[in-house]
């Protein structure tokens, strides 16, 4: 079987990584970047995992596909959503709409899958399917079962990322992760050798959960490298690349080889983390613009009640538990964690402090519960936030922390930009290395706003200070009959699925938010045929939410 267009989604895939790691060890990377164009992508903001994802497969702005985080906050009180508040239909939606066949095949925040007349639809690993995916992960529902028969069950739970915090771990985490990248191409050959596609999209988050593991143990320089490792240690995190590689080539050659339009794409890239923490919301309390409450005993006790259920219990019981939690206490624990220890009717600014979305909100009255703010002091309240962080200096360099901060809506543009926070927040790089933000209420007590790491914490897991982290630069490759063998250009990621469609012969909906990389292509041939409007299939929200969060509570989202 042949196939149009293949489309390879790379978590947090580096493009300074896979130059560095080059063509001998990556040799199907780097000869689709010699063959074509290649780009150092930037994300939208956040560089987070769901946001850059909602906008590759739907082409618009965050502010119109409201997809900002894992969660959703009102008030006080927080719900795991990830991708069921999307309001924009995926490309593969559209392309459906014009006869056309399309698979979608494990990008997170795609669950309940979309119901595509001309194709397949498989959710990624934040669905609710516990650790064994089920029939409500796939789209045709009857998919599911041919591939359970040749594939066996699809299961999540082999890398348990609470208990990371050990070499051991660490030592058998690239063999894992490169047998579910050898499942993954499994099953993205046998799907492309079933049937013609004009469109193949396919998903490896393992090149992303390798970065965030594997990077202090990849980079002699980093400081939170553990001293000795040995080489095969080491390396790791290139073998995983290797890896990919590897499957590439397996799926190119599935897809009908030299006349298949390739793009690959990240949605974020990758590098180090520093040993330093920064505690936002401490730092907004000093200013005077935040009050911590006398008595953190319940949101102290919600921490340790989280930090056991996802440390001591096995990855099938503890989703067992979130879930019937979920179902009696929805998003309590987390909400409780995350502004449990703030008092609200004293506090004018407070930070979510998501280490992958550094932000502040505004305690705006009117719209929250407890809110301090009149909507005439808003401005002047922003201009001090701005003045507060930018003033921030590093204790033992004395650098400045913060690069920028910016109102939401000059960031994003769309109807739900009122979803995101009130002003976002830049850091700079600590010498190369990201600051690491972690919720007040898990600071030991007496911490300041800043604090170091001890060795024995360098490692990180799951839930904690990880030695990788996201860059907002990500990885762009497009080779193919059509394009131009043009070297590295400038891409940003709204400008892939513009890009993909105009290779497709498809007009490019006006309320898409990037451009076509014309200087990309050689040329596209034929009258480019009118995309229609697609829905995003009618939902029993409430539902769906319940069964997400308790999903992503038992995976550890969010620190």
């Amino acid at each position: 079987m042949t196939t149009r267009h293949l489309f390879v989604g790379l978590d947090g895939a580096d493009p300074d990584l896979v130059r560095a790691l080059g063509p001998r060890r990556l040799p199907i990377l780097h000869g689709l970047m010699d063959a074509g164009v290649w780009a150092r992508l930037r994300s939208v903001r956040p560089p987070a995992t769901l946001p850059n994802w909602a906008t590759l497969l739907t082409g618009v702005d965050p502010g119109v596909h409201g997809v900002f985080d894992f969660t959703t906050r009102t008030g006080s009180r927080v719900r795991f959503t990830a991708g069921t508040v999307r309001a924009a239909p995926t490309v593969c939606a559209r392309l459906d709409r014009l006869g056309l066949s399309c698979a979608c095949v494990g990008f997170p925040g795609t669950w309940p899958p979309e119901r595509l007349d001309h194709g397949v639809f498989i959710s990624g690993w934040d669905a609710p399917v516990a650790f064994e995916a089920d029939r409500s992960y796939v789209w045709p529902p009857a998919l599911h079962s041919e591939m359970t028969r040749l594939f066996g069950p699809t299961r999540f739970d082999d890398v348990d990322e609470f208990r990371a915090d050990d070499f051991d771990w660490h030592r058998r985490l690239p063999a894992a992760l490169c047998r579910r990248v050898e499942r993954g191409a499994d099953l993205g050959e046998w799907l492309l050798r079933t049937r013609t596609w004009n469109l193949f999209a396919i998903y490896f988050g393992e090149s992303d959960t390798a970065a965030h593991h594997l990077w202090g143990l990849h980079d002699a320089d980093s400081p939170r490298h553990p001293g000795a490792v040995d080489r095969a240690v080491a390396d790791g995190l290139g073998r995983v690349y290797e890896s990919i590689d590897h499957a590439l080539a397996r799926l190119i050659r599935a897809s009908g080889g030299d006349e298949v339009e390739i793009t690959i794409s990240s949605d974020h890239g990758s590098g180090g983390s520093s040993d330093k923490i920064l505690y936002l919301n401490r730092v907004l309390a000093e200013a005077g613009l935040l009050t911590f409450r006398r008595d953190r005993g319940v949101a102290r006790a919600m921490q340790v009640a989280k930090e056991l259920a996802l440390t001591r219990l096995p990855p099938a019981p503890r989703e067992r538990l979130f879930r019937a939690a979920g179902a009696m206490l929805p998003g309590w624990v987390e909400s409780q964690t995350r502004f449990g220890a703030i008092d609200m009717t004293r506090t004018r600014a407070f930070s979510e402090e998501l280490n992958y979305f550094p932000s502040v909100w505004i305690n705006l009255r009117d719209r929250e519960p407890h809110g301090t703010v009149e909507a005439s002091d808003v401005q002047a309240l922003t201009r001090e936030v701005e003045s507060t962080l930018l003033a921030l200096r590093d204790p033992w360099t004395g650098q400045p922390i913060v690069e920028s901060v910016l109102p939401r809506a000059d960031v994003y543009a769309g109807p739900l930009t009122d979803r995101a926070p009130d002003l976002i927040v830049t850091l700079h790089l600590d010498r190369g290395y990201s600051y690491g933000l972690l919720p007040s209420g898990t600071a030991p007590r007496g911490t300041g706003p800043f604090r170091r790491l001890h060795p024995e914490e360098y490692l990180g897991r799951k839930g904690r200070s990880l030695p990788g982290s996201h860059r907002d630069r990500g990885l762009f490759v497009a080779a193919g009959p059509l394009v131009a063998q043009a070297g590295e250009i400038d891409a940003a990621v709204a400008d892939v699925p513009a890009t993909l469609l105009a290779r497709m012969g498809v007009a490019i909906p006006p309320e898409l938010a990037g451009r076509v990389l014309w200087e990309a292509l050689r040329k596209v041939v034929g009258d480019p045929r009118p995309l229609p409007e697609a829905q995003v299939r009618p939902a029993d929200r409430a539902a769906e939410e319940g069964l997400v969060e308790a999903r992503l509570r038992a995976l550890g989202y969010v620190d």
